[in-house]
């Protein structure tokens, strides 16, 4: 007899999906490399299973820690991997150099280091320029400074790449993106490196304006969620890798009148039959997802019904033909990640993050090692 699972939802991720995805977005790279980002565990799918999925089509992978990088180069990934935080000190300076990794340089202190410190082979490195996001990134009237700086350090493999991050690409209006990239061509320009600018709403939502660089920077759209706040994600050619599913616990008839859930926030109208589904806000379904949210019952739309609750959620079952142990699906091919994000307040990066973290994972087509 087999054990059951500790909870109910499921996570599925879709290799064959986040390929095309990938597909997708190699269309519009205009013949730029497309470097994967798979920091936080790929967005919450599994950062080994995913690179392993895209080592044959990807030509580099993006990472946020030494940390991340050491568990790809472990797991066998070869490629190029460019690491968001770079170094923070001697010792991971030198495992980017034994480890041929790509450390991001975004503060002084850092080329401070490289000069004066002996890394043992030679290191490849990418200097970040703020031309506006200001979180991390040199100066622009620092930029050339640092860049000779490295150049003539003698510690590099050869001249350090450029990059910046855009700020507000997603949104339909590309002004400040079109600002930051003006600066950032003014302060690079006759200096030796690759480029790269372009994360998914830049590539996608064409706010790069044609200028996407060498190296093109796709995260969240490799996962099939929008990266723009208009349209959808399937208005790109994308579609959905992660679903998260459960299955119903309970079925009942409520009366007019009956408040429902925590808060009594869902009133119910008239006599009407409700549901319970095995999954909440510790599976990663936000507690503030807002009552009237979609969810699909064996592929007929349920709405939600009250406040999430820590591990289920009440649901309006009118129109609805189902009984206890059928699928629910809260996100996945039916239900956009996006849209329960806008019914939270959030965005679909949360979402996925939160349930690939909370659930238990399993990958189409299955992994050699998936149990």
């Amino acid at each position: 007899m087999s054990t059951p699972p500790v909870r109910r939802p499921l996570v599925t991720i879709d290799l064959d999906a986040l390929r095309h995805n990938l597909g997708v977005v190699r269309n519009h790279a205009e013949g730029a490399k497309v470097f994967a980002v798979v920091k936080a565990d790929a967005y919450g799918h599994g950062m080994v299973a995913c690179a392993q999925a895209l080592r044959g089509l990807a030509d580099g992978f993006v990472v946020s820690t030494m940390g991340e990088a050491d568990a790809l180069r472990k797991s066998g990934i070869t490629q190029r991997i460019m690491v968001l935080q770079g170094f923070m000190n001697v010792s991971e300076a030198r495992m980017a150099a034994r480890l041929m990794l790509e450390p991001v340089v975004h503060q002084a202190w850092q080329v401070e280091l490289i000069e004066k410190t002996s890394l043992g082979l030679p290191l490849s490195v990418w200097l970040k320029i703020d031309t506006g996001m200001h979180r991390v990134g040199v100066p622009p009237e620092q930029a050339r400074e640092l860049h000779a700086r490295l150049l003539g350090s003698g510690r590099l493999r050869h001249a350090p790449g450029l990059m910046t991050h855009f700020a507000r690409a997603d949104e339909a209006d590309s002004t400040v993106t079109e600002q930051q990239l003006a600066m950032f061509h003014a302060v690079t320009e006759g200096l030796a490196g690759e480029r790269s600018v372009a994360n998914s709403a830049g590539l996608l939502g064409g706010a790069a304006g044609g200028s996407l660089g060498d190296i093109v920077r796709p995260g969240i759209a490799l996962y099939g969620s929008n990266p723009a706040d208009y349209g959808s994600a399937a208005e790109f050619g994308l579609k959905p890798v992660m679903r998260l599913e459960s299955c119903l616990v309970a079925l009942q008839s409520q009366r007019k009148g009956d408040a429902v859930g925590y808060g009594g926030r869902f009133v119910c109208p008239e006599d009407m039959p409700m549901a319970v589904a095995s999954v909440g806000y510790a599976d990663g379904y936000p507690r503030v997802t807002a009552s009237g949210t979609p969810v699909a019952v064996n592929g007929q739309i349920a709405r939600l019904a009250g406040r999430v609750s820590m591990d289920l959620i009440t649901l309006d079952m009118r129109g609805v033909q189902a009984k206890p142990g059928d699928t629910v699906e809260l996100w996945g091919e039916t239900i956009a990640v996006d849209e329960v994000a806008r019914a939270a307040g959030t965005l679909g990066y949360e979402l996925l993050c939160a349930a690939g973290r909370a659930c238990r994972r399993v990958y189409r087509p299955a992994l050699d090692n998936e149990s």
